[in-house]
């Protein structure tokens, strides 16, 4: 039963720094300045790259974002590649800038 109880501890718990299975993107938009923070989950915002694809060399994940933020309606496009630990290797932005 203790093990139960350690095992549901695990799946509720905050996860440590090292192991947080989300990544934070700050942003600011180019028309109103509002600086927007995303929460990028590791599981389900990326997606996996093939050689087919032709990403840029050493990537593993991509990324394709259309951000709006609170202040006005300017979309914020986001593309990015990352390898396996999840360090950007190719990003570009239209519509704002990254911080």
């Amino acid at each position: 039963m203790a093990n139960f109880f350690k095992n549901f501890k695990k799946i509720f718990s905050t996860p440590t720094s090292a192991n947080e299975p989300f990544l934070k993107l700050k942003i600011k938009c180019k028309r109103c300045s509002e600086e927007i923070t995303i929460n990028l989950r590791k599981t389900s915002d990326f997606s996996r790259v093939y050689e087919d694809d032709n990403p840029p060399a050493g990537s593993a994940f991509f990324l394709r974002k259309e951000i709006l933020g609170n202040k006005c309606n300017n979309l914020i496009y986001i593309t990015e590649y990352f390898d396996e630990n999840f360090n950007i290797v190719s990003q570009e932005i239209e519509g704002g800038e990254f911080l």
